[in-house]
């Protein structure tokens, strides 16, 4: 009886290891030939959850995209807080380069260099990086399928900072009465300054597709209506996986140059003052360490 009992003891524990883990699944991608968008979560968007108080939605890096991309944010935010709460969801916006013939006909894919700016899909109409995010948000913003959901945290860091950085600013998602909706943009390779004669990406000259209403008075309007906390580790000065155009350039010579200039540049808008917040993580490098900084855990909880 005690031998049964105790393996008992040893499934629950390593269920409830399970259960922290994301699980892949697939959503459909209208108009892309029967391909689907994969995304790593503990259970299927579409399943109803009146459990979860917290979602956060984290971007991959460059080199993402094949795997969960929470898979190193939940352990950190374990040795701080309770996550029992906090449902993960971990899209998958991979380059053509990273799948096989066979995948390739399953998955949606993006060209390289282009998911960061919220480029379309080559084998998708009018379905963009971006709208992957939209697409997550929709949802968790219904509440007969999270009832109980009170904050939702966007995030991503290096290449995933890229995309929450220009998708906060171009988005047109609205969250319920109830639902607090935040970002994080963790040590980008660039940021998006709010000048009309500098290329998309780095400005807001020749967007693209989803970009297409991000006129210098509508971004504003967004980011002074919304949250999203800027991070970067202050010895975040190496050049690996640095973008080197000379757009990219004119903001700084490193990641931590980058984004002090950034900082100064949005200085100029007093409107968004304690809308887009700056947070120095000292004697970090370039690395996902940066999310065990104090004011990124408090914000999966909403807590500011």
């Amino acid at each position: 009886m005690k031998a049964i009992t105790l393996i008992m003891a040893v499934l629950g524990v390593v269920s409830a290891a399970w259960a922290d883990e994301g699980k892949a699944f697939m959503f459909p991608v209208a108009d892309s030939e029967g391909r689907g968008l994969r995304y790593f979560a503990e259970h299927p968007l579409d399943q109803k959850d009146d459990k979860s108080e917290h979602a956060v939605v984290i971007i991959h890096g460059v080199n993402g995209g094949m795997k969960d991309g929470a898979d190193k944010i939940r352990p950190i935010l374990k040795k701080y807080r309770d996550i029992s709460s906090v449902y993960f969801v971990a899209p998958c916006i991979v380059v053509d380069h990273m799948l096989d013939d066979e995948q390739q006909k399953k998955q949606v894919y993006w060209r390289r260099d282009s998911w960061q700016s919220g480029s379309d899909s080559p084998v998708a109409k009018d379905f963009s990086s971006y709208d992957v995010i939209d697409r997550i948000f929709e949802k968790l913003n219904d509440r007969s399928l999270y009832p109980a959901l009170k904050t939702v945290l966007i995030c991503g860091y290096s290449a995933g900072g890229q995309v929450v950085s220009r998708y906060v600013a171009t988005t047109d998602i609205k969250p319920r009465a109830g639902l607090e909706l935040n970002f994080a943009a963790g040590a980008p390779s660039s940021w998006l300054f709010l000048e009309e004669a500098q290329t998309w990406h780095y400005g807001l000259a020749e967007r693209n597709r989803f970009a297409a209403g991000a006129t210098r008075d509508s971004v504003l309007n967004r980011l002074a209506s919304r949250y999203c906390l800027c991070f970067c580790g202050t010895e975040d000065r190496a050049r690996e996986w640095l973008d080197m155009q000379e757009a990219a350039m004119t903001q700084g010579a490193n990641r931590y140059e980058r984004f002090l200039n950034f900082r100064k540049h949005v200085e100029g808008f007093p409107q968004l003052k304690g809308h887009l917040v700056f947070v120095e993580v000292e004697g970090k490098k370039h690395g996902g360490a940066c999310y065990e900084n104090p004011a990124f855990i408090k914000l999966v909880f909403g807590e500011k």
